[in-house]
């Protein structure tokens, strides 16, 4: 019987502990994005992409362009919106391979795949102001 209550009551922790958990990790947002902050949030991505390229074209040295890179990843996850999820990482994806393909020295792959990012990401932008 000892045996039995033991058990009971591991389930039951157990179970707060799990009807606890996502309300816990919730607390950090405090709220979602406003229209406007999605507005910026793409002008910023697209902005921040555009100058990764043309850093990348202007031959520009390896630690400016790879920063560019990673302000231009950093601000696409600012993007907030359930209605461009979907393109914003497949647009996230394109930059993260054109870095490794610059971190290879295919510059020329690169810029290509940068170009596309930066398409997916106006893309984006217009997906949004168009739903």
């Amino acid at each position: 019987m000892d045996l039995l209550k033991k058990l009971v009551m591991a389930f039951f922790v157990s179970f707060a502990m799990l009807a606890v958990a996502p309300s816990a990790m919730a607390a950090g947002k405090t709220e979602n994005q406003t229209q406007a902050e999605v507005v910026q949030s793409l002008t910023d991505t697209v902005t921040a992409s555009e100058e990764a390229l043309a850093a990348m074209k202007s031959s520009a040295d390896k630690e400016t362009v790879m920063a560019l890179i990673k302000k231009t990843k950093q601000t696409a996850k600012t993007i907030q919106s359930s209605v461009v999820l979907a393109q914003r990482d497949r647009a996230l994806n394109r930059v993260a391979k054109a870095r490794g393909a610059y971190k290879k020295g295919q510059t020329e792959k690169a810029i290509a795949l940068m170009e596309e990012a930066v398409q997916r990401f106006k893309d984006v932008e217009a997906q949004y102001h168009n739903f």
